[in-house]
């Protein structure tokens, strides 16, 4: 005679329980997992945030291989120029100073060299045009920057690339296409109201006008700002290249070309300090 249903079933839900119990008896003599923390592989940490502008200004320099008179093709947007000015004028510690965050407009190799006599900072200073393509020692070009008033030119536009606070898009440019005035490290000039001419150094300092488009992309000194008019000239005003490399000293924005607020050769005279 065959089983039952009933004796079928019961003969089934002991097997269930005995399966069960083996499977519980055996899980316990497994070593509890250690809990896993992820560690994403992306950061967004800012990758310069621990070095200062200067420390970070002197890691831009051209990797061309040099010649015998140990001359490079500068690498347009490369430092080696900019480098190398601010050692000739003795401003490391502008650049290199933590007690205050600042903005630092980094000049690229391209900033430096062409023909433009109002722009192009070695054109500009020294009346010699430097082409892009020429061979250099960035160093050896500005040991010939001896005259005083290359020099108070020189670190003039230096100076004028300095804001003095820490200016990003956020939270600082709160409106796009709108101009926010911010001070430079760089004095104003009297000017002689009987000549026109500039008679010293002001107590006031420069005044650059920056400002955010629709898509966060900024400008120094465009047409329509509220600065004296040698600022917002045509052809004076300049995009901002490469945005918000935070140091721990403040924040830099490449630029192509220079901006101003008076003429460069206003400060020949002057001792710029």
């Amino acid at each position: 005679m065959g089983l039952k249903k009933e004796e079928i079933m019961k003969i089934y839900i002991k097997s269930l329980v005995i399966v069960g119990l083996l499977f519980v008896l055996s899980s316990c003599t497994l070593d509890v997992q250690e809990q896993f923390n992820f560690k994403p592989e992306n950061t967004y940490a800012d990758p310069f945030e621990n070095l200062t502008a200067w420390e970070y200004i002197q890691s831009r320099t051209t990797t061309d291989i040099a010649d015998d008179l140990n001359r490079k093709v500068l690498n347009q947007e490369e430092l080696d120029f900019m480098i190398a000015a601010i050692k000739h004028v003795g401003f490391e510690d502008l650049y290199s100073q933590t007690a205050t965050r600042r903005t630092y407009f980094l000049l690229n190799n391209n900033a430096f060299t062409g023909g433009n006599a109002d722009r192009d900072i070695i054109r500009a200073v020294t009346g010699t045009t430097q082409a892009p393509t020429a061979r250099v020692n960035a160093d050896s070009l500005m040991a010939t920057i001896t005259e005083p008033y290359q020099i108070n030119r020189l670190k003039a536009i230096l100076k004028y690339h300095i804001v003095e606070e820490e200016v990003q898009q956020v939270p600082k440019i709160t409106i796009f296409d709108k101009d926010f005035i911010f001070n430079t490290l760089l004095p104003q000039v009297n000017i002689d109201a009987a000549t026109g001419q500039p008679s010293g150094l002001s107590s006031e300092l420069a005044p650059m006008a920056l400002r955010r488009d629709i898509e966060w992309e900024m400008e120094a000194n465009n047409l329509s700002a509220p600065l004296i008019d040698t600022a917002i000239q045509p052809g004076f005003n300049e995009k901002i290249r490469s945005h918000n490399y935070v140091f721990n000293n403040g924040v830099g924005h490449y630029l192509n070309d220079t901006v101003r607020y008076y003429p460069y050769p206003f400060y020949d005279n002057f001792t710029v300090n």
